[in-house]
């Protein structure tokens, strides 16, 4: 590439950087719990507690949603804001969707704004600490989110989530406690893949599956 042009991109990109940090840093100061409440996560364990994610931040709560505590966690990426959290039958294990920035390289030195990764992340102790389960195929950073994250309500390591990239929305399942992720239906019409009964009978998730409501960042 001539140094010039290579000059051009380089000096784009950091004026993409700059905008984006302040945008990110405006969003965040902004950012309201009360938002995302409508992403509650059920304990099929226990019909009182659900978790939550928001604002990047983990909430866990004893009381139906009345009060919430903040859970400490290490191993999330610390940009991370938007997510799907859900908690398994296994006690303490927890799935959370994420969208995160694409990776540049030198083919694609623009590919950290506009490429996004979605990746499932895993604790198995309530929370406390993360390990990334499984990184899906990169789509539009724009119009890639996951439109849910739902954990099995009868089977231990059992999980969905549903995943849109751009025009594509597809289905993926997980009966390995997330390690493994495996595409089950990839849509050509709305309603073709059909989810678990008990998918369909938690109103937040048939919401989300029919108008996408929690899918994409809540911000400006």
């Amino acid at each position: 590439m001539p140094r010039r042009k290579l000059l051009q991109v380089l000096v784009s990109a950091f004026a993409i950087v700059t905008i984006a940090a302040g945008g990110l840093a405006w969003a965040v100061l902004r950012c309201a719990r009360d938002d995302y409440l409508d992403r509650t996560a059920p304990s099929w364990l226990n019909a009182r507690e659900q978790y939550l994610f928001a604002c990047g931040e983990v909430w866990h709560s004893f009381d139906g949603g009345e009060t919430w505590t903040r859970i400490v966690d290490r191993g999330l990426p610390l940009l991370a804001r938007d997510g799907h959290i859900a908690a398994d039958r296994t006690l303490g294990r927890l799935y959370l969707g994420l969208v995160l920035p694409g990776r540049s390289r030198l083919g694609c030195l623009l590919c950290a704004w506009t490429k996004a990764i979605p990746m499932l992340y895993v604790s198995d102790d309530g929370g406390q600490h993360w390990l990334p389960a499984h990184e899906f195929t990169a789509g539009p950073s724009s119009e890639s989110h996951f439109r849910a994250v739902y954990a099995d309500p009868d089977y231990s390591g059992s999980a969905w989530a549903i995943l849109v990239r751009g025009d594509e929305v597809s289905y993926y399942a997980t009966n390995t406690g997330g390690r493994v992720w495996r595409k089950t239906c990839t849509e050509t019409y709305p309603g073709q893949c059909d989810p678990p009964d008990d998918f369909l009978s938690n109103s937040n998730m048939f919401d989300a599956l029919l108008d996408g409501r929690g899918g994409g960042d809540k911000g400006p």
